[in-house]
């Protein structure tokens, strides 16, 4: 029987996965520095601080760490600005992660469907709406970090120019967004990437880039389509 090579389509570009390569990175080294911080109670996360060097070397690591992950997000920034641009400020076109009517819509059905009132899942475009909320709890959790961060990095700079409880504050709000980005990942990220039946052990995207026909035709019809009819038409 002659063997039959399998199609695929880029489903994330050199630069694309670099910029999550990066993040990734960055975040699983923040998490592992800070997560002893947090918790100081916590005995066996004070393991982690003796493997690396003590609370000093942790400390370096993740502010090293944090520079990597803010010169990523003014990366990622300044990279979706291009795209804009590049698509003659079509958003549509240039930003296809940004939430529209659809998304809820298919949120309400996939509902549906799991419940069984509804015999089929809806068709799904290039990013649906698991994907965007993963996308934008990046989005919106990186200024909060950032910005708390650096409020804890530099405490007598900022202590100077704000409020006496900025400090208690950009605490709070870092330490808490941390364990919030952190479950996020865990639960709901990797379950939708990795966990899921369909992908397990692991989506090799992130690595490579590229989607099987039959994966892009099962998840993302919409855009399989699109795909194809502009194939078509060259």
């Amino acid at each position: 029987m002659a063997h039959i090579q399998e199609k695929y389509f880029v489903r994330l570009n050199l630069f694309q996965r670099l910029q999550h390569w990066i993040l990734a990175g960055s975040f699983t080294l923040l998490t592992i520095t800070g997560l002893p911080m947090r918790f100081p109670d916590f005995e066996w996360l004070g393991i982690i601080y003796n493997l690396i060097g003590g609370i000093a070397a942790a400390r370096f690591i993740h502010r090293v760490a944090a520079v990597l992950m803010m010169a990523d997000g003014v990366v990622h920034l300044v990279y979706i600005f291009y795209l804009l641009f590049k698509h003659k400020f079509k958003i549509a076109e240039a930003w296809p992660m940004v939430p529209t009517k659809k998304d809820a819509l298919d949120w309400w059905e996939t509902s549906k469907y799991y419940f069984g009132m509804q015999p089929h899942l809806p068709q799904y475009d290039r990013f649906n709406f698991r994907e965007k909320f993963d996308y934008f709890a990046v989005f919106w959790g990186l200024p909060v970090m950032m910005i708390s961060g650096l409020v804890l990095w530099f405490p007598v700079f900022f202590g100077n120019i704000l409020p006496n409880l900025a400090i208690g504050m950009a605490y709070i709000a870092h330490s808490d967004e941390a364990i919030l980005a952190i479950s996020a990942i865990i639960v709901w990220h990797f379950y939708n990437v990795h966990y899921n039946p369909d992908k397990f052990p692991m989506s090799w995207v992130w690595w490579h880039g590229k989607i099987s026909e039959d994966e892009i035709q099962k998840e993302h019809p919409l855009e399989y389509q699109r795909l194809t009819q502009n194939t078509n038409a060259e």
